[in-house]
């Protein structure tokens, strides 16, 4: 079966988007965004344990088919966005 639409173009540009919208907004801002779109698109926000008990010691990121960690939930989202803009293609110029 065949789509006429390359999907996995489609779900690099989303991450691209949401990445460059991440970027200048204040951590409060990130977490809000960033939880937000974990609930709509099906993705995985899990926070490190802060009260001494058994639990993750780093923070987990699952969003939009791209993973990453970090030591705080700041620095997994950060992580995060370093990762889509990298992994992102950007399209190559058309010459007429």
């Amino acid at each position: 079966m065949s789509y006429p639409f390359d999907i996995a173009s489609t779900i690099a540009a989303q991450r691209r988007h949401l990445a460059d919208e991440l970027r200048p907004l204040d951590s409060d801002a990130r977490m809000d965004k960033v939880t937000q779109t974990c609930i709509e698109t099906g993705g995985c926000l899990i926070l490190p344990d802060t009260s001494g008990g058994w639990g993750p010691l780093y923070a987990e990121l699952h969003m939009m088919g791209l993973y990453h960690s970090g030591n705080s939930a700041d620095e997994a989202i950060a992580n995060w966005i370093k990762a889509a803009q990298r992994c992102t293609p950007i399209p190559p110029a058309r010459v007429a």
